[in-house]
């Protein structure tokens, strides 16, 4: 996992979001890549969600798995950690009470996923590696960092994490940002159209 690290290792946390960045134009049609991948996007129960509804529900859960599978599969990841990021991206913000800033929401929706057994099949490392991308996924890159070190396996669980973290910030275009390419990794950067495309195939 160390090479794998590397790649999703972004720098010091900061706002998704290039205040400086010209607004973006309308954006394209989706493409049939965006199509494509639209229509692998996993079904999603709104009985999990403290809260279905609003920019942090159901629609921008399935884009976020949309973003997970399509950046593992570019960096070659296992079907084991693939599922597991997954897994991660489909429980990341089912604890949200509200659409406001909230650090805390990481934190109230691992405990909901544990609440609610979501992870029951898991094995307890996997579980482990989870529920710290969910709780990690909105605080700075170097509390999760810091807190990664006290697991099993801390670099399997970073990995997990910064995937996570690419995937739900290519999604703020749904908010009409232009994500940070300064903020995500050198992959997920490049993805950033393919986002917007995703938002008109999967809205």
């Amino acid at each position: 996992f160390a090479a794998l690290l590397a790649r999703y290792v972004a720098g010091e946390q900061g706002p998704l979001v290039d205040p400086d960045a010209p607004d973006d134009p309308p954006a394209p049609p989706a493409d049939s890549e965006a199509n494509s991948w639209a229509a692998r996007a996993p079904d999603v129960p709104a009985a999990w969600f403290a809260r279905p509804s609003g920019v942090h529900g159901v629609g921008h859960t399935r884009r976020v798995c949309v973003h997970v599978r399509r950046l593992a599969s570019d960096g070659g990841w296992t079907p084991t950690d693939t599922r597991l990021a997954l897994s991660a991206a489909l429980w990341h913000d089912i604890g949200r009470t509200d659409d406001g800033p909230d650090p805390r929401h990481g934190e109230k929706s691992a405990d909901r996923v544990a609440a609610l057994g979501l992870d029951a099949k898991l094995r307890p490392s996997q579980r482990e590696a989870v529920a710290f991308a969910i709780r990690y996924h909105c605080l700075p890159d170097e509390t999760g960092e810091q807190a990664a070190q006290d697991l099993a396996d801390p670099d399997r669980a970073l990995c997990i994490l910064w995937l996570l973290k690419d995937a739900d910030g290519l999604d703020r275009v749904r908010l009409g940002q232009r994500p940070d390419p300064a903020q995500l990794s050198e992959h997920a950067a490049g993805s950033v159209n393919f986002a917007r495309q995703l938002l008109r195939a999967l809205p």
